[in-house]
């Protein structure tokens, strides 16, 4: 029996109440007081045509930011080259800070409150452009990448509007993360694994635990979506608006993979 993507209950319960105080904040206008709190203890090292950059300047220069700021720039004009960035990204120092700053429990690599227009980032290598991978058996991603990752939750904000975002990001949370990974192209799931385990050659109990199960959900949110747009050609007009069966897409995309008329490679 093949193997599907499912989130919980759980999940969905704990996503929906933060996506409710989210709302709540940017009712109440607290968006400069969630940002003036993200930058507690960092200094802000670079800001120029609406991408600011938050870092502890021992391990951040200058250079280094105008640097990331500007490939990131180059990467979402390849995106869309109508879409103007308005984004503060901090680079915390410490995991708890991190977990603090975020609102979250979690380890992710970075986190995204795209209404709040700010992005956290966990301690990275700033030197090697790399960030580690959340546990031993997945792969460390580029800085670049991952801050392309989230910059891309930024531009779906805006293009979707805040209702049909939140939408999305409930009922359809697998194309939210997907054009994501997609346009970042980059994957922290080993990619030959993880076609293995989608198309059933391989044993899913790899997946062991919840940072990797998110990561196998991640790669499989691209393997769609790579599908979708660059092997079909859909536009991504309908790619948003198109609701997809995912059980059939995913049989449909496991055949295709199987008949050799659909390959992927990237990691």
């Amino acid at each position: 029996m093949f193997l599907t993507v499912h989130t919980t209950m759980r999940k969905n319960r704990k996503r929906t109440i933060i996506t409710l105080l989210e709302v709540l904040a940017v009712l109440l206008l607290l968006a400069p007081v969630y940002r003036l709190a993200c930058s507690i203890g960092l200094k802000k090292v670079y800001s120029d045509n609406g991408i600011s950059i938050y870092a502890d300047d021992l391990r951040c220069k200058k250079e280094e930011a105008k640097h990331i700021a500007e490939t990131l720039r180059v990467q979402l004009m390849e995106v869309d080259g109508d879409y103007s960035p308005k984004i503060s990204v901090y680079f915390c120092k410490t995991m708890a800070g991190f977990q603090i700053k975020a609102i979250s429990m979690g380890k992710p690599l970075a986190l995204t409150r795209a209404n709040l227009k700010a992005t956290l980032f966990r301690p990275c290598d700033w030197a090697k452009n790399s960030i580690e991978p959340r546990k031993p058996q997945l792969l460390p991603r580029s800085l670049s990448s991952v801050l392309l990752h989230e910059a891309l939750h930024h531009y779906e904000w805006r293009k979707l509007g805040a209702i049909r975002f939140f939408t999305k990001t409930h009922s359809e949370h697998w194309k939210i993360e997907g054009l994501c990974e997609y346009h970042a192209a980059s994957s922290s799931f080993p990619i030959d694994k993880g076609l293995r385990i989608f198309c059933g050659e391989d044993n899913y109990d790899f997946v062991t635990s919840n940072e990797i199960q998110s990561e196998y959900f991640y790669f499989v949110s691209r393997l769609r979506t790579d599908y979708l747009l660059n092997f079909k050609k859909v536009s991504e007009s309908d790619y948003w608006s198109t609701r997809y069966d995912e059980d059939q897409l995913d049989d449909e995309i496991r055949q295709a993979l199987m008949e050799k008329r659909y390959t992927f490679t990237m990691q």
